[in-house]
């Protein structure tokens, strides 16, 4: 596959419109938990249920973008262990997001929810701790959030330090 300047426009696409979805689902998530009312809670899930299951939709078709269309070339940061914290953080993009979502999913199977948030049928359990995917759920997002912060620092990095223009590989315009 030839190598070109900046990522398919496709790709671009899915990537901040990932980025964008990852934050208002996550947000929403925790404002479900510390702050809305008994009564909010099965809409407000629908939508967090609904733009989690878009998400990780998007990520699996932004997988499939990725592998078959041509990329930049890989970039250095002038440093062996910041290279190889790149390609981890790369991976623990996409396994964080999966991971996440993919809990998310299970926890509304193990707690029956879709009848509940969209069908009206049944009640919310009192305590989501007690579904066991749900911890899991619990615990990736903020490794998600963490490699997510880790990954705007390396590319503002990678864009005000070593002036390499890294962000505009993520940006719209011609490949060549």
């Amino acid at each position: 596959m030839k190598t070109v300047k900046r990522y398919h426009p496709g790709l671009v696409t899915l990537h901040w419109l990932i980025a964008l979805l990852i934050f208002a689902v996550a947000f929403l998530g925790i404002y479900l938990d510390d702050f809305a009312s008994t009564a909010q809670k099965p809409g407000l899930l629908a939508i967090h249920m609904a733009v989690g299951l878009l998400t990780l939709v998007l990520m699996v078709v932004r997988i499939f973008v990725r592998a078959n269309t041509p990329k930049p070339a890989p970039v250095t940061a002038g440093n062996a262990v910041f290279d190889l914290i790149g390609k981890a953080t790369h991976l623990g993009l996409y396994v964080f997001v999966i991971l996440t979502t993919g809990t998310g999913m299970l926890t509304s199977m193990q707690a029956n929810l879709f009848p509940v948030v969209y069908g009206g049928i049944g009640v919310l359990p009192a305590d989501f701790f007690t579904i066991t995917a749900f911890i899991g759920h619990v615990i990736s997002l903020p490794v998600l959030i963490l490699t997510i912060f880790l990954h705007i620092g390396a590319a503002l990095y990678h864009q005000f330090l070593l002036k390499d223009n890294l962000i505009a590989r993520m940006g719209y315009g011609s490949q060549k």
